[in-house]
C-alpha cells in the first residue's frame, strides 16, 4: 500500500483553514465597538512552569471543571493542538472538550458561533473577521501556532517553472477565499497574469486536489502538506513554490473565542490559551517525542510525517500576540482579488489582552528569552 492510500484512509482528520466567507463579507455592516478590557488575571500559574521540563503552568490544578465546545482544526492544520489533546493536557487543566467538526471548508464554523453553540475555534481570519464585523459574538484572541499560509504550489512532473504554466489549468481549492487569493498573488509575483495567462479551477482540497493533479485534471495546484512531500516522493509532481515566501504578511491563522466566555469567564479563556500554546511549544521543542505520535495521527510512515512537518518548521512561530497590521494587509488583498466587496476594518476584531499575558507566562513571542 503506497503513502497516498495510507493517508487517504485517515483523511477525515485533515483540517482546514481556508476562507469561504466572501459572501458574508459582501454584506458587511459597520464594525462593532471594541469590547471592554478583560478583567485582571485570576489564573494562578505554577512557579515551576517549564516547557523544556514538561511542567505546565496549570500543574496541580484542582479548580472547577468547564465544558468547552471546540471547533478546533484537525490534521496538519491543527496537529500541535491535537497533540495537546491526546496528551490529556486540556483535561488536566480542568476542561472537558466537546468537539464540533465544522470548519471553513467542510461547513461553516461561523454558524456554530452564531447559534451560540461554540466556545473556541482556530482557523482562517478571512472566515471570522467578516463574521465579527457583522455582529457574530466572537473575538480574535490570538494567533494560531502558525499564521503564515502553509500552502505549496505543486505541478505535474513535466512543469519545472512558473513560465511553463502559461496556458495551463491551475487548481485553487475553492472559487473564492484565501487559497485562491494566495495562488493569484503568487502567480502574479512570478510574472504570470492569473486572469489572462492561466485557467483557474476550483479543484478541491487535500486528497481531492492531489487526485486532480495526478489524474491530469489540472496541471498544477495549491495544496497543503503532506501532499507536497507525497508528490515528490511518489514522482507525481514538482514543487514550484512555498507560498509564504511570496506572501510573508498574509495572515492565515487565528484563535477566536465567544464573547460570552470572554465576558463571563476570563480566567477560563486565559487557561485555555495556556494549554493551546504550551502544547504547541512542547511539540515543537520535543520533536523526537512528537514525530512518532504525528505519524500515527496522520496514518503516515514516520519518515514521511517527519519530512512533511520539518519542511514547514520555520512557520511554527507559536507567537500568541496578533499583528493587527497583518490582518489589514490580508483584508486588503482579499478585496484586491475580489474575494470580498471591500477590505474590512480590523481595529475592533482583536483582543490581545489574553495573548499578551499567556505570552509572558510561557515566554513566547516577544517574551522569548
Amino acid at each position: 500500500m503506497n503513502v497516498s492510500s495510507l493517508f487517504f484512509r485517515a483523511i477525515k482528520r485533515i483540517a482546514v483553514g481556508v476562507s469561504l466567507a466572501a459572501a458574508l463579507a459582501a454584506c458587511s455592516k459597520a464594525a462593532p465597538g471594541a469590547a471592554a478590557p478583560a478583567a485582571p488575571s485570576t489564573v494562578v500559574s505554577s512557579p515551576n512552569m517549564s516547557i523544556a521540563g514538561g511542567i505546565p503552568p496549570w500543574e496541580g490544578y484542582n479548580g472547577p471543571r468547564t465544558k468547552i465546545r471546540d471547533v478546533f482544526a484537525l490534521g496538519m492544520t491543527g496537529i500541535g493542538n491535537q497533540f495537546a489533546i491526546a496528551k490529556g493536557w486540556y483535561k488536566d487543566a480542568g476542561f472537558d472538550l466537546e468537539h464540533t467538526e465544522a470548519s471553513a471548508i467542510t461547513s461553516n464554523a461561523v454558524e456554530v458561533f452564531a447559534a451560540g453553540e461554540g466556545d473556541i475555534a482556530d482557523g482562517d481570519p478571512g472566515t471570522y473577521i467578516p463574521a465579527i464585523v457583522n455582529g457574530v459574538p466572537i473575538k480574535i484572541v490570538g494567533n494560531m501556532w502558525r499564521n503564515r499560509g502553509a500552502f505549496w504550489i505543486i505541478a505535474q512532473p513535466g512543469i519545472k517553472t512558473f513560465e511553463d504554466l502559461r496556458g495551463k489549468k491551475i487548481g485553487t481549492g475553492s472559487p473564492t477565499g484565501g487559497m485562491r487569493t494566495t495562488t493569484m498573488e503568487t502567480l502574479r509575483l512570478n510574472g504570470i497574469d492569473p486572469e489572462k495567462d492561466v485557467e483557474l479551477v476550483a479543484a478541491g482540497f487535500y486528497q481531492t486536489a492531489y487526485a486532480a493533479l495526478i489524474s491530469g485534471a489540472v496541471d498544477a495546484t495549491i495544496i497543503h502538506q503532506p501532499f507536497a512531500t507525497m508528490a515528490q516522493r511518489e514522482g507525481n509532481g514538482n514543487i514550484l513554490a512555498k507560498t509564504w515566501e511570496y506572501l510573508p504578511a498574509y495572515h492565515t491563522g487565528v484563535i477566536v473565542i465567544s464573547q460570552k466566555l470572554i465576558d463571563e469567564q476570563p480566567d477560563v479563556v486565559e487557561r485555555l490559551l495556556q494549554v493551546y500554546y504550551y502544547g504547541n511549544e512542547y511539540a515543537r521543542t520535543h520533536l523526537d517525542e512528537f514525530f512518532p505520535w504525528a505519524a500515527k495521527y496522520l496514518n503516515l510512515p514516520e519518515d514521511v510525517a517527519r519530512e512533511a512537518i520539518t519542511a514547514e518548521i520555520e512557520l511554527w512561530e507559536n507567537d500568541p500576540i496578533v499583528d493587527i497590521g497583518r490582518l489589514q494587509v490580508t483584508q486588503n488583498m482579499l478585496a484586491q482579488y475580489k474575494m470580498q466587496r471591500s477590505a474590512l476594518p480590523v481595529d475592533n476584531v482583536v483582543d490581545n489582552t489574553f495573548a499578551e499575558r499567556v505570552a509572558q507566562t510561557l515566554k513566547l513571542g516577544k517574551y522569548r528569552e
